[in-house]
């Protein structure tokens, strides 16, 4: 019960720090020129992403204790593994050489598969579409909405 608490705990701080990151953003001038929005759409995105994150943990918090019955026996937790922490941040490493060469429609499914292969072990078909479906979707987000160039890599886009 440690972690989920732990879990919830967490999930709150982001909510309150969001929503101070938000009101901030809110107090930001708008551009005179161009874009009406200016340079408030960014910030209150990820204010609006992090609100969701830790709505989701709460979610997913609610819904292991209730699968463990609101019992006060302990959790079961995993042991930490500190090798796999090593290759998370090699493999970290690796994406952040690989970006600019690969660009990020090549560099950032690849990423993504690769941690989602070992955090979400057997579900390969998931894992993919998640991968390619995010990276699509960011993507898009940044190049044509939000006017940010991102690294094409070899690709023609």
């Amino acid at each position: 019960m440690k972690a989920l608490r732990a879990d919830a705990l967490l999930a709150a701080i982001v909510i309150v720090v969001a929503a101070i990151y938000l009101v901030m953003d809110a107090h930001l001038p708008s551009a005179r020129i161009g874009d009406p929005l200016g340079p408030k759409a960014f910030p209150s995105l990820v204010g609006g992403g992090l609100i969701l994150s830790a709505l989701l943990l709460f979610f997913e918090t609610w819904k292991k204790r209730r699968a463990l019955g609101d019992s006060n026996g302990e959790a079961p937790t995993e042991a930490s593994h500190p090798v796999l922490l090593l290759a998370m941040v090699a493999w970290t490493a690796l994406y952040y050489f690989c970006f600019e060469r690969l660009g990020y429609p090549i560099a950032t499914p690849l990423f993504l598969l690769g941690l989602l292969s070992v955090f979400n072990r057997g579900r390969h078909g998931v894992n993919l579409a998640v991968a390619v479906g995010f990276t699509a979707v960011v993507y898009l987000l940044f190049s044509t909405f939000l006017g940010v160039p991102m690294p094409t890599g070899p690709l023609p886009i």
